[in-house]
């Protein structure tokens, strides 16, 4: 079978499913993305994850990504080759591994993820490199958690597929000026830097939101400038965030995971909030201080780019041609924007006031 193209194997399996499997188009951005899966449950994880795209206006290219459901990891039909490259091994915040492995002939990659209890069971997820195919095979649904199959194996698959087109994930959130969706803000940190708190607190007074903490970023093929691109509208925010902000009160009543965070959508802190793209024009750097006030510090082109290049670069599974692209991609990221370092004071509300008056140039 390990000789087999990974379309081949599709569509064997798919001619054994047949009258099995159930069929749903979707949409990320301008990418038709035809779903096949044989169980219901997954459509529902889908509609709620890739639901949030309308039907672009202009489509770029189709792609096929087959969601199969098996009683155990035995009954998967591509397994790992004997002969594979591992390029990376993540432990993901739920505690699961996950391995990142690539063939030989680099025209496959595989992304393996080990059965943990009560959070997940086996999955492998197989990517062609040079079909637009993908194909996820795990164990029952009823063996995860559905924030789970969203969050770290459906958007982590769709996101590798995405790169091909031009799509770039970036560990940030993003919003937009309240009166212009075309002015976009990124604002980059570490976890516990203030960004998803920041993210909110200005979606709630007015701001456009694309993410709180993963967005995808895509140069446009008319000037080269770079633009954010949302992957979900839904947020998650820590208990001890709750007090900051008073639109934060109703998410009390909202169960936390294992990380003390509780999640939901951004239409539901303020309707009509949600926004799918902006070119960027701002990059903020949020970290926390135990100053009475926040400050702002104007930062130079040179200086962003060296934090956009520490935030965003990982040599683990580029190789050098890949690693070139994105140094060209930061720069002009970079070159196109105001940068901004922003010392959020922990005990004020300071924080989405100075962000507005960046937007109006302040």
């Amino acid at each position: 079978m390990y000789n087999d193209t990974l379309l081949d194997v599709v569509e064997t399996e798919i001619y054994r499913l047949k009258g099995q499997l159930l069929e749903k188009t979707y949409f990320f951005h301008n990418v038709r993305i035809i779903c096949q899966t044989n169980h219901p449950a997954i459509v529902a994880i889908l509609d709620e994850m890739l639901g949030i795209f309308p039907e672009p206006e202009q489509l770029q290219v189709e792609v096929t990504y087959c969601i199969v459901c098996y009683e155990s990891l035995v009954q998967f039909p591509i397994q790992l080759p004997r002969s594979r490259k591992r390029t990376e091994t993540v432990r993901l915040l739920t505690n699961t591994k996950l391995k990142y492995y690539q063939d030989l002939k680099f025209m496959t990659e595989y992304q393996s993820y080990d059965a943990l209890p009560s959070v997940n069971g086996a999955v492998l997820t197989v990517i062609s490199q040079s079909q637009n195919l993908a194909l996820t095979q795990l164990e029952m649904p009823n063996m995860f958690q559905a924030a789970f199959l969203r969050r770290y194996v459906f958007l982590l698959a769709l996101g590798q597929i995405m790169g091909r087109f031009g799509f770039e994930p970036c560990h940030a959130a993003a919003i937009t000026a309240p009166w212009d969706a075309y002015q976009g803000a990124l604002i980059l940190g570490e976890s516990g830097s203030g960004k998803t708190t920041l993210s909110l607190e200005c979606a709630s007074l007015g701001c456009g939101f694309l993410g709180d903490d993963l967005v995808m970023l895509r140069s446009n093929f008319g000037d080269g400038s770079i633009s954010a691109y949302a992957i979900t509208h839904e947020f998650a925010v820590r208990t001890s965030s709750l007090t900051l902000w008073e639109p934060f009160n109703f998410l009390h009543s909202y169960p936390a995971d294992m990380r003390d965070k509780r999640y939901c959508s951004i239409d539901q802190l303020r309707s009509g909030t949600s926004r799918l793209h902006s070119p960027i024009r701002l990059l903020l750097f949020p970290s926390l201080t135990t100053k009475s006030r926040s400050v702002i510090t104007r930062m130079s082109k040179s200086h962003a780019l060296q934090l956009l290049i520490e935030k965003c670069m990982s040599t683990t599974r580029r190789n050098t041609q890949a690693q070139a692209q994105l140094f060209s991609f930061l720069s002009q990221l970079a070159n196109q924007s105001l940068s901004y370092q922003l010392e959020i004071a922990q005990n004020t509300c300071d924080g989405p006031q100075i962000v507005l008056s960046l937007f109006t140039g302040g």
